[in-house]
Order: C-alpha cells, then sequence, then structure tokens
C-alpha cells in the first residue's frame, strides 16, 4: 500500500516582527482612546495614586491660623432648631469681631427673611388679620432681626456667603455681590459660568463688606480635591469665599493671570496661585477631619470661650452638624466639614505651599504611556514574554516614582497611572497575541507530526502488504471494523445507567481505528514458503508462523524508541501482541485468558478473522456472511469475548456495509487445493 496521506501545508502564521508591530499600533490606539478621548479610567487611578499620596503629607497638624466656630450637634441641642433667630447668629458675630480676628467669614446663605422678626410678625399679622400691634419696650434697631444681624456684620466686616447657580436663571438681588478686577492672561482660564446667584436677603447682604461663593464641586467619584476660586456670572469674575477672605485680609482689590510652563497662575499682590484652566486650587490638606480649632457656637453664646483663641486669626462660622447636611467626601475623610473645605482651602492661600495640576494632563498621560507601549513592542521582538512583560513594567515604573517624588517635593500632580496601565495592557495584549501565533504554530507543527506519523504508519503497512496476499481493502476494513465492534460494545456497557467499559472514549476509539493496521507488520519476517502455502500448515510451520506477534510487536517497540509518551504505538504494539490470544485461553503468544487479554486484542481478534472468512485467500475460499456469522457464534465465549461478539451482533449490518464498501478490486479465485469449509478454523495464524 502506497502512502496516500496529503502533504501538510507549511506554517500559516503572522511573521513575529509584523504581529508585534500590528499589536503595538492597536495599543497606540487603544491608549490614545483611554488617555485622550476617554480618560474616565485613567483619571480615576490617578486620583486613587494622588488621595494616597496626600494622606501620606497630611500627618501633620493643620496650621493654628484659621478657627471655625460650629454650629455643631451639641449647639442645636443648647440654641434650638435651626434656623436661630438673626440675633443670635448676630451675637455670635458680635463676640467674635470684639476679638479683633484677623478677619470674619460666614459659611451661611440667609436667603430668606428671619418669622421670629418683630417686624416680620407686625406685618403677618397686618396681611392675615388687618390688625396693627404694638410690641413696646423693643429698641426700634432689635425689631428687625435682618437688619440687626446686617448691622453686625457690617460692624465686623465680615464676609458673605452666596451660592452660585449653574441651571437655574435667577433675577438680579437688591445687592448684587462685588465682583472681582481680572486682568492679565485672562483667555488662560475658562471658570464656570452661573446662570443665577442666590444671595443673603437685603438688609444681611448690605451689611457684609464683601462676598464669596461657597460652592465645593466634587469629582467623578464624589471626593472633593480642588475647590474653585473664581466663578463668572453675568460677564463678571467673582471670588470664593477662601479667595475673598484672603484678599480682603490682605486689602487687595484685584488678580492678575499669568501662565507659565505648567499653566495658568493667579497673581493677588505678591502671593502666586497656580490654578487648573477652570480657574480651581488643589486643595493641600494638612491632618484629617477636624484638624483646625473648632470652638461650639454655644460656647460663644454662653461667653464660655476664650477669645484670644480669635485675636489674629482668620475665624469662619459653620456647622458639622449631620442634620444641616455640610459633610463631604474628601481624600483624607469620608466625612469632611464643608467649613473646613474653606478653612484648608484659606490656609493653601495663605501658606503659598500650592499643590499643583499641570496643563494639558491628557498630554502628560498618553505621551508616557505611547513611550511605554512602543518600548513593549521593541523589547517582545527581542526577549521572552517573561522577560519582556518585567522589564516593560520596570520601565513604566519610573514614571510614578518620578510622580512620587514631583508630588512629595514640588507638589506638582502629574499623572502617574497612564504607563503602568498601559505597561500591563499591552504586556498582556502581547502576550496573548504571541501566545495564539504559538499555538496556531504549535498546532501546524502538530498536524504535521500526524502527518508524518501516518506516512510512518502507511509505509510499515505496505511493507506487511508485500510480505501477505491481503490488500490495502483488508486494511481498511478491519480499520472499520474495529471502530464498529468498539462503539457499540461502549453502546451495550452504557445500557442500566452505567458506564461498563469507561475506556472506550472518542479519542481511544480513534486511537484504535489508527493503530489497527499495524497489527500483522510482523510478518515481513515471516520465509515466504510458510507464509504463503495453499495448504494447512505443518506444527513446524504453525509454530514459524505464529512467531509474527512477537516479531510485530519488536519492530513497532523499535520504531517508539525516543517517542516520549505516543500512545498511538504503544497502542498498535498492544495489538500486534494479543490480537491471537483467545477468550479460553488457548492462543498466543501469552496463553491469556478472559479480561487479561486487552481489551483492543479482544476486539482485533474478532475484526481480524471475520475479514479473513469473508474475503478469498489463497489457502482459502471467501464465505458468505451467514456463514461467517455461524462460525463466530461457535466462537463464543472459547475463542471470543462474548460481550465483543454481542457487540458484533448489534454492529452486524455495518460489518456487511463496511465489507462491501471496501471490498477488494480483483477478486481473488477460490484456491484448488486451498481449504475446505469444514477444515478452515478461525484463528489459522495467515489470518
Amino acid at each position: 500500500m502506497s502512502p496516500t496521506a496529503k502533504p501538510v501545508p507549511g506554517p500559516v502564521a503572522i511573521p513575529r516582527g509584523r504581529l508585534v508591530a500590528a499589536v503595538t499600533v492597536a495599543g497606540l490606539l487603544l491608549t490614545a482612546l483611554f488617555c485622550l478621548a476617554e480618560p474616565g479610567l485613567v483619571r480615576l487611578a490617578d486620583n486613587r495614586i494622588l488621595d494616597g499620596l496626600t494622606r501620606h503629607m497630611a500627618q501633620g497638624p493643620a496650621p493654628d491660623r484659621v478657627v471655625i466656630v460650629d454650629i455643631d450637634e451639641e449647639s442645636l441641642s443648647a440654641a434650638g432648631q435651626w434656623p436661630w433667630p438673626r440675633y443670635l447668629t448676630g451675637g455670635i458675630v458680635r463676640r467674635v469681631a470684639a476679638a479683633r480676628p484677623l478677619g470674619v467669614g460666614v459659611d451661611i446663605l440667609f436667603s430668606e427673611p428671619d418669622r421670629t422678626s418683630i417686624a416680620t410678625i407686625r406685618g403677618a399679622f397686618r396681611r392675615d388679620f388687618g390688625l396693627d400691634i404694638a410690641i413696646t419696650g423693643v429698641p426700634r434697631s432689635m425689631e428687625d432681626n435682618d437688619a440687626y444681624f446686617g448691622s453686625v456684620l457690617a460692624g465686623a466686616e465680615a464676609v458673605g456667603a452666596v451660592m452660585h447657580l449653574f441651571d437655574l436663571v435667577t433675577p438680579d438681588p437688591e445687592n448684587l455681590p462685588r465682583p472681582v478686577r481680572v486682568t492679565g492672561e485672562t483667555t488662560a482660564i475658562e471658570p464656570a459660568e452661573a446662570t443665577g446667584i442666590l444671595c443673603n436677603v437685603g438688609p444681611i447682604q448690605a451689611g457684609v463688606a464683601s462676598s464669596g461663593f461657597i460652592n465645593v464641586e466634587k469629582d467623578e467619584d464624589g471626593s472633593i480635591r480642588r475647590v474653585p476660586l473664581l466663578h463668572r456670572f453675568q460677564g463678571q469674575y467673582y471670588p470664593s469665599l477662601a479667595l475673598a477672605l484672603f484678599m480682603q485680609a490682605r486689602n487687595l482689590r484685584q488678580l492678575r493671570v499669568e501662565t507659565d510652563v505648567l499653566g495658568p497662575v493667579l497673581v493677588a499682590g505678591d502671593a502666586r496661585i497656580p490654578v487648573d484652566r477652570m480657574a480651581r486650587m488643589r486643595l493641600r490638606f494638612d491632618g484629617g477631619a477636624r484638624a483646625h480649632r473648632f470652638v461650639p457656637a454655644a460656647d460663644v453664646l454662653r461667653g464660655a470661650h476664650d477669645p484670644a483663641l480669635f485675636e489674629e486669626r482668620m475665624v469662619i462660622m459653620g456647622s458639622s452638624a449631620a442634620r444641616l447636611n455640610d459633610l463631604h467626601h474628601t481624600p483624607v475623610s469620608a466625612n469632611y466639614p464643608g467649613t473646613e473645605v474653606h478653612a484648608v482651602a484659606l490656609d493653601n492661600l495663605f501658606d503659598g505651599n500650592h499643590l499643583r495640576d499641570p496643563a494639558h494632563a491628557a498630554a502628560y498621560r498618553f505621551i508616557p504611556a505611547a513611550l511605554v507601549t512602543v518600548l513593549a513592542g521593541l523589547l517582545f521582538l527581542r526577549a521572552g514574554p517573561l522577560q519582556a512583560g518585567g522589564a516593560t513594567l520596570a520601565v513604566a515604573m519610573v514614571m510614578p516614582a518620578v510622580g512620587f517624588a514631583l508630588f512629595l517635593w514640588r507638589g506638582i500632580a502629574v499623572p502617574m497611572a497612564a504607563p503602568v496601565m498601559a505597561a500591563l495592557a499591552q504586556g498582556a495584549l502581547l502576550s496573548l497575541a504571541l501566545y495564539a501565533r504559538e499555538q496556531r504554530m504549535a498546532y501546524v507543527r502538530l498536524c504535521q507530526l500526524n502527518h508524518a506519523r501516518q506516512m510512518t504508519l502507511e509505509s510499515m503497512t505496505a511493507v506487511a502488504e508485500s510480505r501477505d496476499e491481503v490488500s490495502g481493502a483488508h486494511i481498511k476494513r478491519t480499520q472499520h471494523y474495529v471502530r464498529a465492534l468498539a462503539e457499540a460494545l461502549r453502546d451495550i456497557g452504557r445500557g442500566g445507567g452505567r458506564e461498563t467499559y469507561p475506556q472506550l472514549t472518542e479519542d481511544y476509539i480513534e486511537l484504535l481505528f489508527h493503530s489497527a493496521p499495524l497489527h500483522d507488520v510482523g510478518k515481513v519476517a515471516v520465509p515466504d514458503n510458510v507464509l504463503f502455502k495453499p495448504g494447512k500448515l505443518t506444527d513446524e510451520e504453525y509454530a514459524v508462523i505464529r512467531q509474527h506477534v512477537r516479531h510485530g510487536r519488536n519492530i513497532i517497540a523499535n520504531a517508539a524508541q525516543g517517542m516520549e509518551d505516543d500512545a498511538f504505538l504503544h497502542l498498535a504494539a498492544e495489538i500486534a501482541w494479543s490480537h491471537h490470544e483467545k477468550w479460553d485461553g488457548s492462543g498466543y503468544m501469552e496463553g491469556l485468558a478472559g479480561e487479561t487479554i486487552p481489551l483492543s486484542g479482544r476486539l482485533m481478534a474478532l475484526a481480524d478473522v471475520y475479514d479473513a472468512l469473508i474475503c478469498a485467500r489463497q489457502y482459502k475460499p471467501a464465505f458468505p456472511h451467514a456463514r461467517v456469522r455461524e462460525m463466530i457464534l461457535q466462537g463464543r465465549g472459547t475463542h471470543f469475548d462474548p460481550a465483543v461478539v454481542d457487540a458484533f451482533l448489534l454492529a452486524e449490518e455495518e460489518f456487511k456495509t463496511i465489507a462491501e464498501t471496501y471490498r477488494d478490486t480483483e477478486p481473488r479465485p477460490a484456491p484448488a487445493t486451498g481449504l475446505s469449509g469444514a477444515e478452515m478454523q478461525p484463528g489459522d495464524p495467515r489470518q
């Protein structure tokens, strides 16, 4: 039989260099997408890194410059439900102002009239009942709580609060806050543009020396890391509460915008305040929540405070009570009082030791990440995935190391996560791509190996055929008989809900199919006068020919030397050695009996005998299927495994189809001096 296996095409795989280049380009596109178009994930990672550094820097105590008069839970319990009558709040401001502070800020918005005012009560009775009521003994200046509070604020030269609105248009208030004049490179900043403004009621707004907005801005994750210093409203610039307090303390009336290599800077007198394009300042926290000095408002009302606490300090009145809903998430605390956020901003303005977000953060993210992506491609071209990935990550870590140093020593908050994320992503992409390529190459090599093995099988079978009278169709028939028997035996074994023959898997049956052609390869060592004898063999000739199973096993064993775990040749040797064993132990070469005979040998025994009987040989005529069936049934329990005979009966029609499909192309005539049906016995060594 000549080899028939088709040649396997050579490896169809992208060259390594081209594959790495393609993945590198794809990595650059993904890097651009994440760093420039959709930076949310990268920005979130940067925030987490910078938050950790911020907490590390916030170990020391807060500067003793800002004192907070706190409307806390204790004060609400002592003075009653909020809002308090304005004369109580005015009393707090008056006592604070008496201690000669550097400045007073009120982080509370009084946008509605005080309903406890005598003037308000009189107006309500006149409107609702037509009555003019008289309350005697009250100074005229005390009849309107809002006017009284406004006069107290005016005497303290306090800075009041306003709220800017961005989704609602409001009418202009009676006393619109004074804007701040901004000069210089104003195109370098684009503060948020408010559509409305919420101010204190008229008498209070008229009493404040200046105003500042108390809006805070949260990042996408809900944390406060920056505060806006400027907003725009109706074409004018308005300062935050902290900036308004700072400018009042420094007696400043205008700001100037300059730029340097890192972005815009607000110049206020001799102070340089770095901001981002939206005029926001990054906060440097000193300590966690309540790191500043808090004085309960109730203590100030009772006069139980130390006035020296306020002397020459900035004082902000606000609230940390949970019920007033002014607690926020920051890098240093999940419940940070809003008033203390303004206090931190005021500290930063006075200290001048600013943290800074450089302009063009997207470029700071993309350029190092792109360089790492390209470097990863170069390294993966010259080294294995493990070494290249490790080297790429090591180089990528240089950027966070530089970023740590810049943040801790110079306060510059450069993005740090992008190169590391790019290194991890590109390393994973390149590793997967190269792994897929190696898998493809391995598959092609496996196909080539299987092709070579099939060629070896067919070559060995061709040698066996050259020493036998059987045709190549015999090889095909016995292959298919064995597979049909194995599948039928497997189906029988599955009856009753249990697996009797668990070894009969699809892989094992396929291996049987490919190993079966080598069952008689040992006949190449049998002399012609014995192998081709037309009549009955003598005992001596019988002994010679049955040695073919030993020769077959040795030939296959020699072929398998140096091949690790070749189940194919192992099974072929097992079949060659055991297919002439008989169920009752009367076979050869070992005289095995029953289930000590390998299952492969038991299956091959019936398949080989069936084909020898159904086809004409030089020493015998062809027998009809019915006669062959009868002879096999006679051998049930003696020659053949009874279960294999049952499988034969189940697959009987398939046997007929196989015999017809792969019949010999040139049928041999029955020999004149051959064996008759009565003389022929299953198990003749020449089968």
